[in-house]
């Protein structure tokens, strides 16, 4: 298959804003795909080279792009930095690089997406001495084998922004209208395997295939979800009485995966952290009497001289961090709270209502000072539930109600399950744009855009802005990391890739025109960053009408 082909079809998605017509033009597209080439062209579409559950990564940024383009077009680094602040744009700015080449230049277009994906997919492997000078090479072939509209979404896709207004929901339902499967089928597949290209290449070899796929150990699945509730009496009117009540833990949630002496650890991103935290493993190994397992766990960090626990924030350094991972475990030591068991001995679980699948979890773990099941109730009394909140929410965030009856629905706020916080008026949401600081933060950003998720089109809608709860150290190291996300510039503002989210408080949600999604937060305030989602976790639009 020609790349040309799939780059007129993000010209095509690029020239509306209709999700209807985007889904229609990708199922016409999805219907003419060769099984081999489906499901790397389907990731593609959503502006990614790897699935969500692969931790693979190209790592180039915007100016390893530049110096790309640089080379590739023949012209300076300066000139293509002139160009981008005039196009506002790498895409566009390769898209003219790349045309001004080929009108010197005899040319005959035979870039293929093989070629593409052989070319992307050796990327993550080049590491250290010369690595840069590798990828930068590697790049180079694909763009000098480019025309210039395919020159501009392969720069797209190495940056990870596409730009097409294309998410999840639109590549779901075209691929459900073209191999005629609905839309739940196809998203209940993926929240099982998270792998959109596997369920698209199912779809492609035998569309009844889809319900084939299961839960499956060392792949990680999309957890289950829980919705906010303002008081205990709409926690019960929520999710039934009796209910289990347990402890909402301000740690990071954990899937276990253990076979024999082998043990995985992910997290809610599908990210493996089993390296990072080694005495965790060891407390599993030891604890846990089953041999083949999938448990849900909430892992929190504890001060090692008073025993008592740590913000988030501080296990998030652990997460983060290569090397002195010996050192940090002694440092902030972990304990771990099971609260739900998914797989037992090749038996899934995700059918068996919540009672079962706790009382079968009691039963596998020894209980000692570093893992233990989360510390709960089985209730139907108000004033039980309010003594166990109040317990809750002195050293950890608050409760979790849960529906005795209710199945494990991977991937879903159902309400099987809510939880109960001591600040309700929070949110997480995404940064997508900076303004550069004034006087002595001039050269930080100062203030930034945050917006909501409105899951249908996978577009970001601006909801407010941010400039307080930072210490200058945090504005300064946010900068760092925001730098190479940026994707378009101008002296006050730049505009960003959807990728850092952030845990903010407010004191209300107004009506306003001045924003995309309609709303606008009022005071919002920073609370933390969360390491721990990726921006299509964060919240919705729907969430916030809903707050509002």
């Amino acid at each position: 298959m020609k790349f040309k082909e799939l780059s007129q079809v993000f010209t095509k998605l690029s020239s509306t804003t209709k999700r209807l017509e985007m889904t229609a033009i990708l199922e016409d597209f999805f219907k003419k795909l060769k099984c081999e080439d489906i499901g790397f062209v389907v990731q593609l579409c959503m502006g990614k080279v790897f699935p969500a559950n692969d931790p693979k990564e190209l790592g180039i940024a915007n100016n390893m792009m530049i110096e790309t383009l640089a080379i590739t077009g023949g012209v300076s680094v300066e000139d293509v930095k002139k160009l981008w602040k005039i196009h506002g744009d790498l895409g566009e700015t390769a898209k003219y690089v790349i045309g001004k080449k080929k009108q010197v230049t005899l040319y005959s277009n035979d870039l293929t997406l093989d070629k593409v994906k052989e070319n992307l997919y050796k990327i993550p492997d080049m590491t250290g001495k010369g690595s840069v000078e590798k990828k930068l090479k590697i790049v180079s072939e694909l763009l000098s084998n480019a025309d210039p509209e395919e020159a501009l979404y392969l720069t797209r896709i190495v940056l990870g922004s596409m730009r097409t207004g294309v998410g999840e929901g639109v590549v779901r339902d075209a691929l459900g209208k073209a191999f005629n499967v609905t839309s739940d089928d196809i998203e209940k597949a993926y929240n099982l395997c998270t792998d959109y290209s596997y369920v698209s290449e199912t779809l492609c070899k035998n569309p009844k295939n889809i319900s084939n796929i299961k839960l499956k150990l060392f792949s990680p699945i999309k957890v289950m979800l829980f919705k906010k509730v303002s008081s205990v009496k709409e926690g019960f009117e929520e999710v039934g009485k009796p209910a289990i009540i347990e402890v909402k833990y301000d740690g990071m949630r954990l899937q276990i995966h253990k076979l024999g002496n082998e043990v995985r650890m992910f997290t809610r991103n599908l990210d493996e952290v089993t390296r990072q935290f080694p005495d965790a493993v060891k407390y599993i190994k030891e604890s846990i009497k089953a041999n083949e397992c999938i448990i849900e766990a909430e892992m929190v960090g504890f001060n090692p001289k008073t025993d008592k626990p740590e913000p988030f924030q501080q296990l998030s350094t652990r997460i983060k961090r290569k090397y002195d991972v010996d050192k940090l475990s002694k440092d902030l030591p972990v304990k771990i709270f099971c609260f739900d068991l998914l797989m037992l001995d090749k038996k899934s679980f995700l059918d068996d209502n919540f009672e079962e699948r706790h009382n079968k979890l009691v039963s596998i773990i020894k209980p000692n000072p570093n893992i233990m099941i989360a510390k709960g109730i089985k209730t139907d009394s108000e004033s039980d539930a309010e003594k166990l909140f109040t317990e809750g929410i002195k050293e950890q965030e608050g409760v979790m109600f849960k529906n005795l009856k209710a199945p494990y629905q991977a991937g879903s706020r159902v309400g099987f399950g809510v939880k109960l916080k001591s600040h309700m008026t929070e949110l997480d949401l995404v940064i997508t744009e900076a303004y550069y600081g004034k006087g002595k933060r001039r050269d930080w950003f100062g203030s930034f855009t945050l917006s909501c998720l409105d899951p249908d089109d996978g577009k970001y809608l601006s909801i407010g802005k941010l400039g307080t709860g930072f210490s200058d150290e945090q504005f300064e190291e946010l900068t760092k990391k925001l730098k190479p996300l940026v994707m378009k510039e101008n002296n006050e503002k730049v505009v960003l890739t959807p990728s850092v989210v952030v845990e903010v408080e407010y004191e209300e949600i107004q009506k306003s025109p001045t924003y995309d999604s309609g709303f606008a937060l009022r005071f919002p305030r920073l609370i933390r960053f969360r390491n721990d989602k990726k921006p299509d976790e964060i919240a919705t639009i729907s969430d916030v009408e809903e707050l509002a």
